[in-house]
């Protein structure tokens, strides 16, 4: 990479996948307070440590940021929505002028469920010409591993 385009804290994100455990409530909430998840919260506290902001990729919606208001749905991201999922979240990285996701999802050997939004990111990555890291979990990388993912002098730890 020249040193015309280095990778900063505004076209890098933390990103996961959403969870079946939700808040229930009628009202629209910030997808971070709507997903009831431990792993949801493992990197929502990672992006706050390498000053990264947070993306949840969402089977109905695609990729929103953690603070999107949501209402309360029930839909598991099958293979049938890949290219819809795919065109929404080749989007979001268009219109963000994203550079490098970093994405951390469960193992696809553990959890197949996770294979459709694996693939949606990998196509809208690719699409979007966007670098793209996948951290399968566990284990959790930590702050360094993160901040090293596209070169640690293009990403220096949160002050």
């Amino acid at each position: 990479m020249d040193n015309n385009h280095k990778i900063d804290r505004r076209n890098i994100f933390l990103a996961t996948i959403c969870c079946r455990e939700k808040d229930r409530a009628a009202r629209l909430l910030p997808a971070i307070r709507r997903y009831r998840s431990r792993r949801i919260g493992r990197i929502a506290e990672l992006a706050g440590e390498t000053g990264l902001d947070l993306a949840i990729l969402s089977g109905l919606y695609g990729l929103i940021d953690a603070e999107e208001p949501i209402p309360y749905y029930d839909r598991l991201m099958g293979e049938g929505d890949i290219a819809r999922v795919t065109a929404v979240n080749r989007e979001y990285l268009r219109r963000r002028k994203i550079d490098g996701v970093i994405f951390c999802l469960p193992d696809p050997a553990i959890d197949p469920h996770v294979k459709p939004y694996l693939k949606s990111m990998e196509g809208a990555a690719s699409a979007a010409r966007c670098g793209l890291k996948v951290f399968f979990l566990p284990p959790y990388p930590g702050p360094a591993e993160v901040r090293s993912a596209f070169g640690r002098e293009e990403l220096p730890a949160n002050g």
